[in-house]
């Protein structure tokens, strides 16, 4: 029997020699390359979390890329920004300054600079980060505004800037060069100042009217079209007494007229002659109130003319600017509305004595009351008055309440005192039956006008439209023949106003009423719906009373809770307005304005006569020729440049551009050339550095003035209103929020990075203890290795 030699390579021993040496490559890698394996499998169980971290490392990455190449566009866009600040401030600095010396084309330098600015302003405006157009919005791909030449001059089919301003300017001014007011002398011989249209937005709009002219009577503003008179009444005014009219122009300014009655020679500007006569030559010639109503006249005119060339056209380059730039819009009511008025009327009482002197014969205001006076007043009267030794009293009611006349029969003075006057009847008294008058007039609260003697000697009392006059009775009031008069009502139809009632029966003395009602509905039976307005699509329902938030209003509600009501539902940051009857809605989108009602009638009481309600969208161009009588703005898009080419759909300008730089984290950073601050400036140094006047002009200067106020207004920033400085806010905290996120992307990369080396990084230390552990074990295999290989079987007995 023979004994076979051990196969050491298939032995036990020798498998366990080679994964030493396995062991010993791959700890010799480890050490080499520093990491636990080059495959995934020989990562051991972490390695999960090491793939993840990878994952992440790699959104960090690309978050980081996105971070930086928003801030390359944010910084760009407020280097733009601080642009554009900088060119106001250089605009508003010439626009402020005193000078109005006009070169040859009829500009100031503050104007050529302007329109220097004007094209800096195009080109910052048209920055672009790469081939990304900044103030474009979603359209970044698309120049943000038209070139600056196109814009003022136009293109050979498009009308630009200057044409628009040239249109709007013949309308305002209209053929006559007042302001489209029509002056006239009425067969009364009053002075009337009518607008020519109840439904036109051009010109100058009477807003209101005030006088002191002694004797003179004012009426309105009233009536459709809006109209103001003014009547001396054959009665020469006071010197220094005074008439003022307030007008609205088209840019919303207001503007005053204010012309004094003087006996200056030569009469000062701002003033009107009171006709002197001539007592120099025989006979003399009295002053004549017809002349002096004739210089009241004149001196209007020229008043209204300078207003109408000088500010007037200032303004009006102001909302030509607005109708070119300004994306908003009105809707004007087909006609002026009318509601039913029950209006109180003025009631002459007369009394019931004759007032007589001694003589007999009928008394006059210059009749007096002294008892020793020759001739006094009827001595039983003036003895009933006295009623010696205490007196009388006389109470009269008017508008501010009851005050007394006391005759006094121990005193021979007239006092008067919070409305309380006392008349003196003792011998000597300085009184005359025209203090008597005063007194009643004093105590009623009525103009001295209103209380008089008649050709026989009867007080008569006209009450006014303001108050009624209650006298209480007693001895004074039997002596004088006194009673009380009460005021007239009668029933009429006029304009509607603020104040007008939307629903119900007029009252004397209170508010108009629309013609035809609204109505609140019925519960029934039969049941019956409430009218509505439906305003964008968004419901108004008039209810009885009770009204809550923006979509209900009482049908005991005005015109102008009305018009509220539709501004809240738009949004409109321009208020509605209703003058002469005529109610225009106001909107900021005037694509989106549709306005109808379920009550066409009482929607038609309101002059919207053609459902549904819309507005003309920008730009707004004079809708008619010529434009001098030219009634309404029409939409000018097909023959006008548009000045803003990129994106103008719904949604904030900030939301146009959106970079996600964190996983939950997003910022906004868009911006658009047609932002409110941007718009309203560029509009602005647009309209300063385009308007000329003829250098040698009678009213240049001034228009020059008011343009260059206007302008410096403009381009001063205000409280509530969006500016430059509020978009270079919005950037800078995106900027804010990606510094945030970047930092915290720092920490986490370093976070992560440490969760993949502890997962796949081997230790030095500890693989070079498992080599030499290994190493030793490998020697030890190859010594009993080697024995084992000399062993035989006579060594092994």
């Amino acid at each position: 029997m023979s004994i076979s030699s051990i196969n050491y390579g298939s032995s036990v021993l020798g498998a366990q020699v080679r994964n030493i040496n396995q062991q010993l490559t791959d700890l010799s890698t480890q050490l080499s390359t520093g990491k636990l394996s080059q495959n995934y499998s020989g990562m051991g169980t972490n390695e999960g979390f090491a793939i993840a971290g990878r994952a992440q490392l790699s959104n960090i990455a690309a978050y980081t890329d996105t971070i930086t190449n928003v801030n390359v566009n944010i910084n760009l866009a407020n280097t733009a920004l601080q642009s554009l600040t900088t060119i106001r401030n250089t605009v508003q600095t010439g626009s402020a300054g005193t000078s109005q010396d006009l070169n040859v084309n009829g500009q100031t330098v503050a104007q050529n600079t302007a329109a220097a600015q004007f094209g800096s302003m195009v080109g910052v405006l048209n920055t672009q980060s790469g081939n990304r157009y900044l103030f474009s919005g979603t359209a970044y791909n698309t120049q943000s505004v038209a070139d600056a030449g196109d814009i003022i001059n136009g293109t050979t089919t498009q009308a630009g800037l200057k044409t628009v301003m040239a249109e709007r300017k013949a309308a305002d001014l209209g053929a006559n060069g007042m302001g489209r007011l029509v002056q006239s002398t009425l067969a009364s011989g009053a002075i009337q100042v009518q607008e020519d249209s109840a439904t036109s937005p051009f010109g100058l709009k009477i807003a209101a009217v005030s006088s002191t002219l002694t004797g003179a009577t004012v009426t309105g503003p009233s009536g459709s079209p809006v109209s103001f008179s003014v009547n001396l009444n054959g009665v020469n005014p006071n010197n220094g007494d005074k008439l003022s009219v307030q007008f609205t122009l088209p840019d919303g300014s207001t503007e005053q007229i204010n012309l004094t009655a003087s006996t200056a020679t030569p009469t000062p500007v701002g003033s009107f002659a009171i006709d002197p006569g001539n007592p120099n030559v025989i006979p003399p010639v009295p002053s004549n109130p017809a002349i002096t109503s004739a210089n009241l006249n004149t001196a209007l005119n020229t008043a209204i003319t300078k207003l109408a060339n000088t500010s007037l056209v200032a303004a009006s380059a102001v909302a030509a600017g607005d109708n070119f730039f300004n994306t908003a819009g009105s809707a004007t009511a087909n006609a002026a509305a009318t509601g039913n008025l029950s209006s109180y009327t003025s009631t002459t009482g007369t009394g019931s004595v004759a007032l007589q002197d001694t003589a007999l014969a009928a008394a006059s205001t210059t009749t007096s009351l002294d008892p020793s006076a020759t001739p006094h007043l009827n001595g039983a009267i003036l003895n009933a008055l006295a009623n010696a030794p205490t007196g009388t009293t006389l109470t009269i009611t008017g508008a501010s309440g009851a005050h007394t006349i006391t005759f006094d029969p121990t005193v021979t003075t007239v006092t008067t005192a919070s409305g309380n006057t006392t008349i003196g009847l003792a011998s000597g008294s300085a009184a005359k039956v025209s203090d008597i008058l005063n007194a009643i007039a004093t105590a009623a609260g009525v103009p001295s006008a209103n209380v008089t003697l008649s050709a026989s000697g009867n007080i008569q009392i006209a009450t006014g439209t303001g108050t009624d006059v209650t006298v209480t009775g007693g001895a004074a009031a039997t002596a004088l023949g006194l009673s009380s008069v009460t005021r007239g009502s009668v029933s009429s139809t006029a304009p509607i106003t603020g104040s007008t009632v939307l629903s119900g029966t007029a009252t004397t003395g209170g508010p108009s009423v629309l013609s035809t009602a609204f109505q609140a509905g019925s519960a029934g039976p039969p049941v019956v719906n409430p009218d509505t307005i439906t305003v964008n699509g968004q419901t108004l329902t008039f209810v009885a009373s009770g009204a809550v938030g923006p979509n209900q209003i009482n049908i005991t509600d005005n015109v102008t809770t009305l018009l509220s009501k539709i501004d809240q539902i738009t949004g409109t940051s321009k208020p509605s307005t209703i003058h002469g009857g005529v109610i225009t809605i106001n909107t900021d989108d005037p694509g989106s304005l549709n306005i109808t009602s379920s009550n066409s009638t009482a929607f038609a009481a309101l002059g919207f006569t053609t459902s549904p309600v819309t507005a003309a969208k920008a730009p707004l161009r004079v809708g008619s020729s010529p434009a001098s009588s030219a009634t309404t703005l029409v939409n000018g898009t097909a023959n006008t440049v548009k000045w803003y080419t990129g994106n103008d759909g719904p949604g904030s300008a900030r939301s146009t551009a959106v970079a996600r730089v964190d996983d939950s984290v997003t910022v906004q950073y868009g911006a658009q050339a047609d932002e409110t601050a941007i718009r309203k400036q560029l509009q602005a140094i647009a309209v300063f550095g385009t308007f000329s006047t003829s250098p040698t002009g009678q009213y240049a200067g001034a228009q020059v003035a008011a343009l260059s106020l206007r302008t410096t207004q403009a381009l001063t920033p205000q409280a509530g209103q969006q500016k430059i400085e509020d978009i270079q806010t919005d950037i800078a905290m995106a900027q804010n929020t990606m510094k945030g996120a970047s930092t915290r992307q720092t920490q986490a990369k370093a976070q992560l990075q440490t969760i993949i080396d502890q997962a796949e990084s081997a230790s030095p230390d500890q693989v070079a203890s498992e080599i030499l552990s290994l190493q030793n074990a490998l020697q030890a295999s190859y010594q009993t290795t080697s024995k084992l290989a000399q062993l035989s079987l006579v060594k092994y007995l």
